[in-house]
């Protein structure tokens, strides 16, 4: 990423409040590597250009000042989570260049304050002001990154012909009974194999999903799979629940092995009466990935249990 951004959410308080920003900007081409690409702030992807503005004064150097670079992907699934900028990224859409979580606030440009552009310092302003307001926001923790990355080596492959993603990094970031599922390891066969097991993908839930290289491993869920129920959708975590209050089976067995992977231990019921416990938990609970695949409160719920809580 360099010293540049594109895709400012214009119209949120950081460049409203206290000071109305507005950031000169350049018009350039999008870059091939933009073709049939989409990010948060892009959902459509980008048109035939783009319109770059100026963080910094000039483009950082090897020996000073880094710019910092995230991708969205790995950990945006949080409630909440506000995606403000793109940066400038010769790789990608999707790199953060200003975010908020909970109540931390990420600025990708490192630059000392007194080398930002005028509109950058005046933002940088606006945000400490925002901030302030969120002193007592809640979120969530961050375990794993999210299945996305297996997207990414597909992605890397259609832009520049890189196959080391697919070819070693795919697989090898599969623990050992899976890895032996991924036996094409061309661009047709990593994409045949997502398309059938992406949706039951999961890690973050003990020392089976760690790995030295990769820091993390995926498995498949077969339970989940065999009942054709994707382990992020509700009507998924419905059926479950409705199997294990059927009758004794083997689909029951695989249901109950579900709840008990993806529901929180902080809110799951201590009495397996799963139905009375969603009546309870249905407005206050979403799934989450990169906290380690659960089923968990939402923090933004607990943010105005909280409120209400200092109310009285």
């Amino acid at each position: 990423m360099d010293h540049q951004g594109h895709g400012l959410a214009l119209d949120h308080p950081i460049f409203r409040t206290p000071n109305a920003v507005s950031f000169p900007g350049v018009p350039v081409p999008r870059q091939k590597n933009h073709v049939g690409a989409s990010s948060v702030l892009y959902p459509e992807g980008v048109g035939e250009t783009l319109t770059l503005v100026a963080f910094e004064r000039s483009a950082p150097k090897d020996d000073w000042n880094p710019t910092l670079v995230n991708h969205e992907g790995f950990f945006t699934d949080v409630p909440g989570f506000e995606n403000l900028a793109e940066g400038h990224s010769a790789k990608c859409l999707g790199s953060l260049s200003l975010a908020r979580q909970g109540r931390w606030f990420y600025w990708g440009y490192s630059i000392d304050p007194e080398r930002l552009t005028e509109p950058a310092k005046a933002t940088f302003v606006n945000v400490l002001h925002y901030m302030r307001g969120k002193r007592h926001a809640r979120t969530v923790a961050f375990t794993n990154v999210t299945r996305q990355i297996f997207t990414v080596y597909l992605d890397l492959f259609a832009e520049s012909g890189y196959r080391r993603g697919i070819e070693e990094h795919m697989p090898n970031q599969l623990v050992p009974q899976w890895r032996e599922s991924y036996t094409d390891r061309t661009p047709e066969g990593a994409r045949a194999w997502l398309d059938r097991h992406r949706p039951y993908l999961f890690s973050g839930k003990g020392p089976q999903h760690r790995s030295e290289r990769y820091k993390q491993l995926f498995e498949v869920d077969a339970d989940a799979m065999a009942l054709g129920t994707p382990n992020h959708l509700r009507a998924s975590l419905l059926r479950w629940i409705e199997l294990a209050g059927g009758a004794a089976g083997d689909d029951r067995e695989r249901a109950l092995r579900c709840l008990q992977r993806y529901v929180h231990p902080e809110v799951a019921p201590q009495d397996d009466d799963w139905r009375l416990w969603y009546a309870w938990q249905r407005d206050r609970i979403v799934f989450v990935e990169s906290t380690g695949f659960w089923w968990q409160v939402d923090p933004r719920v607990l943010e105005r249990e909280d409120a209400v809580r200092g109310s009285r």
